[in-house]
């Protein structure tokens, strides 16, 4: 075997690279650490991640994809070279790359992230939606005319879509993720209990105690932070079904839409539905009752598949054996010629 190619999912919070015929081979933070007067990589992926909020003077750690799109050019193409390296390790022959995307990207975001993967070493690179990816990831056969629903659930964004004989036919995209969930219970600790906490606390407490239909019987952790009022350190207990409450606006808003999406969805397909089960795929996926909120929302059996944050780049492993019944609905591979990048 003279190279690889590479299924890579650059999400907001985490990048995962499959490697076809070997599945999964990288899942780490996307993060970034880096000194602020050169703008060089210093650290990326878990290293960076714990740093965060620990910064010492001159090095400052972000997310340089947010929400599909790159916000910044130069970290993310040597975040996804040192990724790329890691997984290539001395290979000199370049890989061809599909990647994930979220459906509403635009063209000039999409031309920015291929310009990102051809410069961090891709040959070339084919973008791919993010809910049609996880559908293929999930064991979807392109070649099936049935129709499945899909909800993508990520950091940044959660995407969902109609899928049906390797293409979408409704899709819609809402800018809603594990982010801003992290971002609803600060908030609710502040403006409740008068308690300052960091987005790894918050993540701590979402991912322990966070639920989107309230528990019949609740659990409990403390939570520790700064008093709004003294600055002194603060302990406060916090309860499942409390988290449930803030998060309960936006879980909402991503239930409605998808109530939506039916609306424009044709009867036979929402029978192909109905007969089977919707898929619930992303890191946002693994919350607590998400899949029995929406269950009873659509009045649908909700499916989450094993690990279903790695459902979107095993997608793109598949489309990359697969792609000559993808390339019919205009998937193909993009050069840094025919994308005229720098």
């Amino acid at each position: 075997m003279f190279g690889y190619d590479l299924g890579i999912d650059l999400g907001t919070s985490s990048v995962v690279i499959s490697v076809v015929g070997k599945g999964v081979v990288l899942d780490e933070p996307a993060y970034v650490a880096y000194d602020t007067e050169s703008e060089k990589l210093l650290y990326a992926g878990k290293r960076a991640y714990h740093l965060q909020g620990r910064e010492p003077s001159g090095v400052q750690v972000i997310q340089p994809i947010t929400s599909g799109a790159v916000s910044n050019y130069s970290l993310a193409q040597q975040m996804v070279e040192y990724f790329m390296n890691k997984v290539l390790k001395k290979n000199v022959f370049k890989p061809r790359v599909v990647a994930a995307i979220p459906s509403g990207s635009t063209d000039v975001e999409n031309r920015t992230l291929i310009s990102v993967l051809i410069s961090a070493g891709a040959r070339s690179v084919c973008l791919i939606e993010e809910s049609l990816c996880s559908a293929l990831g999930s064991g979807v056969d392109p070649l099936n005319p049935s129709g499945v629903f899909v909800i993508n659930s990520g950091a940044g964004t959660t995407d969902m879509a109609v899928v049906s004989q390797g293409s979408m036919s409704q899709s819609e995209l809402v800018k809603i993720g594990g982010n801003d969930f992290d971002d609803a219970i600060i908030k609710y600790l502040k403006d409740k209990h008068g308690l300052l906490v960091g987005l790894r606390t918050a993540e701590e407490i979402k991912k322990n105690i966070g639920c989107a239909v309230k528990r019949e019987h609740d659990v409990s952790m403390q939570a520790k932070g700064r008093n709004t009022l003294s600055g002194l350190p603060k302990v406060v207990e916090i309860t499942g079904n409390e988290i449930c409450e803030a998060l309960s606006p936006l879980l909402n808003e991503i239930t409605s839409v998808a109530k939506a999406m039916f609306e424009r969805t044709s009867p036979q397909l929402v029978a192909d539905i109905t007969n089977s089960s919707l898929l619930l795929t992303g890191g946002s996926a693994q919350l607590y009752g998400f899949d029995r909120l929406i269950a009873d929302a659509l009045g649908l059996e909700v499916t989450v598949p094993v690990r279903p944050n790695h459902c979107a780049s095993k997608g793109c492993e598949v489309a990359l054996k697969k792609l000559h019944i993808l390339d019919q609905y205009g998937y193909s591979f993009k050069t840094k010629e025919e994308v005229r990048i720098r």
